[in-house]
């Protein structure tokens, strides 16, 4: 692309003369909020990672070349946050269901959902570290190997690693549920 203003450049900052970026830090915030959510089991603080991600996206938004490359950035910023000193306090309180938006089902449906959902949280709160950072950035944020080692400041060995582990946790701890939706796989039947 030629240096200088054209009309597609005009369309591509919007018509606050916003700078193009700023929509790709607003767009990828309920992402922030999620992964925070994850890193630091409390919603008080995630929100706090969350603000403090955005401002400093914001802050540093002329660094960011490429805007396809937002959303793995600014992940890579909620965890610096966190480790920075927004670090959670011991006394992390179990995240629930209810700060996670349940969407529009049947109420019958709900209750039970819920009760899955809760147990498999819990399930994933209890994983290490890094195995609960790299299963919801693979699972929930569904970004690649590499770029959840991006995020993650480490291998894409080390990603596959911890992502296997945290697997083979969260299906040991919830057989029972695991069975219900996938069915069992035993030899004898």
């Amino acid at each position: 692309m030629a240096v200088g203003s054209s009309a597609s450049d005009a369309s591509v900052q919007g018509t606050r003369g916003q700078h193009p970026v700023d929509d790709f830090v607003a767009s990828h915030a309920d992402a922030v909020y999620r992964y925070a959510l994850r890193l630091t089991r409390n919603v008080q603080q995630a929100e706090d990672v969350t603000q403090e991600t955005l401002l400093r996206g914001w802050k540093h938004r002329a660094k960011l070349r490429e805007p396809a490359a937002a959303r793995v950035w600014l992940l890579r910023i909620a965890t610096n946050a966190q480790r920075d000193g927004l670090r959670t306090a011991r006394d992390v309180v179990p995240l629930t269901a209810e700060a996670v938006n349940a969407g529009g089902i049947g109420i019958e449906l709900r209750t039970e959902q819920r009760e899955c959902v809760q147990r498999a949280l819990a399930a994933l709160d209890e994983l290490p570290a890094r195995q609960r950072q790299v299963m919801h950035l693979v699972t929930v944020e569904q970004l690649s190997l590499d770029d959840a080692a991006a995020v993650l400041d480490i291998s894409a060995a080390a990603v596959k690693s911890s992502l296997s582990l945290a697997r083979q946790a969260m299906r040991s701890k919830l057989k029972d549920i695991y069975a219900d939706i996938c069915g069992t796989r035993t030899k004898s039947e």
